[in-house]
């Protein structure tokens, strides 16, 4: 490659250039999700956060020089959904002027090749994104924007950031790295390269052989077991051992685990594992990979395609080490949950005199923790054709039989617990600051584990962050809620008009709202009354919480031959449900009886609210009847959240 085949732009630098670049048709379309855009933003947020003025490398644009039209544009090889987030992260807030003015950003630099729905999309939130129905668009895309607005106000106002300061950041400090390819490249087998391609070591491989690098002789056995053992979020964790260990730690049933003294003596130092012995160094480590993976010497009894983990092992290990971190009450601190900062975080505790006795101990809080996660932490199943949310425990029967049953006995309750774990984890679908799953595990290990007392401690954490961060006035940092032992907030410190704010809304608002609505119905679904009139439908009762991210208006903005409404009522809390963001990209505009209509045919529900409010007769009728009920509905969905407040 010549000197200008890598080119280092800044974002203002690669969107205000002439160049031009193009998706080709054999890449895939537009994909990313709420998930991944959340991701890209907190990303952003979080190097401007803790790296002040340093930059921060977004990754890599790797481009292929091509004629269309008579002119030279870039065809995009890797990096085309980073390129068409941050395309429309600019669209987004030239759009939005209050947040910030882009002189800069004049022209749309990016189109898709025999893709017009996805080009379209491009052109119309670049130059007059208005909220109404694009017919000829990628709902994609569209989405994208919606999603991203969301997230953009959320994780600024969680980190105490201004939109300003948040748009010099990304428009002067973050860089793309632009590598354009040799003009007689095979791409064929390029692509073939980049898909067998071996990958750099990561940050968490690192970590361990730091941890080995402090510990004696004989302590490394110990810790790499487990380590390994851990490692596969997939996988319970008493699969990482062989048959004798499982019982000397997990007892006879495997479903108990044993105190640290009793797993340090029986996982002394094997000869078989002598080359662990004679590496002191980390350089050897990393070198030569010579710690061997206990699991390759182990039967591998469960299929790894079952259970799907709602959080990956370099998060995982942020969660173990803040609970370990602040049992001692001498050495309290708030670690960060986000694995970019993973050996950051680990450094100054691996430097410190006592890192030998640090280490042991987080080996052994690693163990724990795991367990305690496969055991009361949901997953996503896979099994027999079905997909769903399972909150099973690994028992070991008579005759040597190994099966998955319910973590609690209680089928009901099994399933109560199961629900909030899953509202909680859609409302952050991410894997980094999942807050929630901190405070669940911290429960877990400093207490006596029973269904009951687990699904209290579960509620009373959702009524902490609704009413302390969520709705509150003066909103706490989560570590606070988590970590101190104050009583919940009062209704006299709740912000009601936080509920009246059309999209941006939070999600976790309207999933803990669905969760009390199941909990009434499966109650007493004879006497579920809304405005006097009785409801009956099983699919309430069989509700299962979805990655739902798009707020819908159920009197929609712009409505299909009726007059639009004031917009306070149009962003009431009675006019706002959750649902999937399908869902609302091909029925936004429609009037309730129209979505009625569409969601009675249904076999699910969305949303338990929706459904609700598709029981009032005269929303869209005209007049101040929709008003009525709006207010109505509104009234009866936030006294039932203030009487559980009160509860």
């Amino acid at each position: 490659m010549n000197h200008n085949s890598i080119q280092q732009y800044t974002i203002k630098e690669l969107f205000s250039s002439d160049n031009n670049y193009v998706i080709p048709i054999y890449q895939r379309d537009y994909a990313w999700e709420n998930s991944e855009i959340t991701q890209l933003i907190q990303d952003i947020v979080d190097c401007k956060k803790y790296r002040g003025s340093q930059p921060y490398y977004i990754g890599t644009l790797i481009v292929y020089e091509r004629n269309k039209n008579n002119k030279t544009v870039f065809e995009v090889i890797d990096g085309q959904q980073r390129l068409t987030t941050l395309t429309i992260l600019l669209s987004f807030i030239k759009a939005n002027k209050k947040y910030s003015e882009l002189n800069w950003y004049k022209k749309l630099n990016l189109d898709f090749d025999n893709r017009k729905k996805s080009t379209n999309a491009l052109e119309y939130i670049f130059n007059n994104y208005d909220n109404k129905e694009c017919k000829e668009c990628n709902n994609s895309i569209i989405q994208g924007y919606k999603d991203i607005g969301k997230a953009l106000i959320k994780i600024l106002s969680d980190f105490n950031l201004s939109v300003k300061d948040f748009c010099d950041y990304l428009f002067n400090k973050v860089y793309i790295l632009q590598v354009l390819m040799p003009e007689d490249t095979d791409l064929n087998h390029y692509f073939e390269i980049m898909n067998t391609r071996g990958e750099q070591l990561e940050k968490h491989e690192i970590l361990k052989a730091k941890c080995l690098d402090v510990l004696n002789v004989e302590d490394r056995y110990f810790f790499n077991t487990i380590w390994e053992a851990c490692s596969n979020m997939e996988k319970y964790v008493q699969y990482g051992f062989n048959t004798k260990q499982k019982i000397d730690i997990f007892g006879n049933d495997w479903s108990n685990i044993a105190d640290i003294e009793i797993v340090l003596n029986k996982l002394k130092h094997d000869k078989k594992y002598d080359k662990v012995e004679n590496s002191v160094s980390i350089k050897d480590l990393l070198k030569e990979n010579i710690i061997e993976q206990a699991s390759n010497n182990l039967q591998d009894e469960d299929s790894p395609d079952r259970f799907n983990s709602i959080i990956d092992f370099p998060n995982f290990l942020l969660h173990i080490l803040r609970i370990q971190v602040n049992q001692d009450n001498d050495t309290k601190e708030d670690i960060a949950l986000d694995d970019k900062r993973l050996l950051d975080s680990f450094d100054k505790f691996l430097k410190k005199d006592n890192a030998r006795k640090f280490v042991i101990n987080f080996g052994y809080n690693l163990l724990k923790g795991k367990f305690l996660f496969d055991k009361y932490i949901i997953k996503r199943e896979f099994n027999k054709g079905a997909d769903q949310w399972s909150l099973k425990q690994l028992k070991r029967g008579e005759e040597n039989t190994v099966s998955y049953v319910n973590t609690f006995n209680d089928e009901n309750i099994n399933r109560e617990v199961l629900m909030l774990l899953s509202m909680f984890h859609v409302s952050t679908p991410t894997k980094v600051y999942k807050h929630w799953l901190n405070a669940a595990l911290k429960y877990l290990f400093e207490n006596e584990i029973t269904a009951s007392n687990y699904k209290k401690h579960l509620e009373e954490l959702a009524k902490r962050f609704l009413y302390e961060r969520f709705l509150a006035k003066e909103p706490k940092d989560y570590y606070e809620i988590i970590y101190s032992e104050k009583s919940i907030n009062n209704s006299h410190n709740i912000d009601k008009n936080k509920l009246h704010q059309g999209t941006t809304v939070d999600n976790f608002i309207f999933n803990y709202l669905d969760y009390l609505l199941w909990q009434d119905y499966k109650t007493d679904k004879k006497n579920f009354k809304i405005d006097n009139k009785i409801i009956e439908d099983s699919r309430i009762e069989k509700f299962d919480f979805t990655f739902r991210s798009s707020v819908e208006h159920y009197y929609p903005q712009h409505p299909r031959g009726y007059d639009p409404i004031d917009i306070n009522w149009l962003n009431h809390f009675g006019n706002l449900c959750l649902i999937s963001s399908s869902k609302n990209s091909s029925l936004s505009d429609y009037m309730p009886i129209a979505k009625k209509e569409h969601y009675d045919n249904s076999s699910t529900i969305d949303s338990i609210k929706q459904r609700i409010m598709m029981q009032y007769k005269y929303w869209d009728t005209g007049g101040n009847n929709e008003i009525n009920e709006i207010k109505e509905h509104g009234e009866e969905m936030i006294k039932l959240l203030l009487k559980d407040l009160n509860n």
